[in-house]
């Protein structure tokens, strides 16, 4: 194993097995559609290491180095990794600015800033993106669902419906943090779980955050926001894993840190 050691990224070790294996399967697979067919990426070897398939999918936190290594190697060059690195990848932090450049996110300090200011910038973008390539349709569903979120009633309750007053009020719950970006945040995760396990995320055994969410995340409305994860595919398998890579990791430390 040549995980390198990082701070930014040791919490994986007490994150659910659910979303491990969310981050895993993203890191491995394009889609859907190839993880029925088992058929990995090229470049993906997580599946290989010695302790998968005693542990995928139900101890997933006894692979959290393996998944955090594959991480760091998508984040580098395979053969920069070889040649230059012992076979190590390059600190998250490192890939975490690449993709907010490829993203082209604003107004962040990328020497300064800490990871969770980085990582929020990154996730507000994600949405923005999302909303950007939405039907009016699509974003009318998503502020009637937001309209029903508690917390989020007063927000929503006389948005037009409007992309503008959309993009508006994502930069509002973003300033504001807390729950109010972590609904958000869990559109995109939801869209990648869809986009890659062909299903959504699972909430039925935290009631807490069912009774905040209700049936908002049941919809079809994560189909939208899995499209944006589409344009990641074009960006080559490496652009593609590491993005989505940091979506996920990014939406576990919120997570984590908002104890849901």
């Amino acid at each position: 194993m040549s995980y390198r050691v990082d701070p930014d990224l040791e919490f994986l070790s007490q994150c659910s097995n659910e979303d491990l294996a969310l981050l895993a399967d993203s890191l491995i697979y394009k889609d859907a559609k190839h993880k029925k067919e088992d058929s990995p990426r090229m470049t993906a070897t997580l599946y290989l290491d010695d302790g998968w398939k005693a542990n995928y999918p139900n101890n997933m936190r006894a692979l959290w180095q393996p998944i955090a290594e594959e991480l760091q190697k998508f984040g580098g060059h395979s053969g920069v990794n070889w040649l230059f690195r012992a076979n190590q990848g390059v600190p998250y932090r490192e890939i975490l600015i690449d993709v907010c450049k490829l993203q082209k996110v604003e107004n962040v300090d990328f020497k300064q800033d800490s990871i969770i200011t980085i990582e929020n910038a990154f996730l507000q973008k994600t949405v923005e993106l999302a909303i950007e390539k939405m039907s009016e349709s699509e974003r009318k569903e998503l502020i009637d669902g937001l309209r029903n979120v508690e917390g989020l009633e007063d927000l929503f309750k006389n948005a037009v419906m409007s992309k503008e007053a959309l993009l508006s009020a994502v930069q509002f719950a973003f300033k504001s943090g807390g729950f109010k970006s972590y609904v958000f945040v869990l559109q995109v995760i939801n869209g990648i779980s869809k986009a890659v396990l062909g299903r959504g995320l699972a909430f039925g055994a935290n009631a807490a955050l069912m009774k905040y969410l209700g049936s908002f995340m049941s919809g079809a409305l994560g189909w939208a926001f899995a499209a944006v994860t589409t344009v990641w595919g074009f960006m080559g398998p490496n652009k593609d894993a590491t993005l989505k890579g940091v979506a996920i990791v990014a939406y576990m430390r919120k997570k984590m840190s908002l104890e849901l």
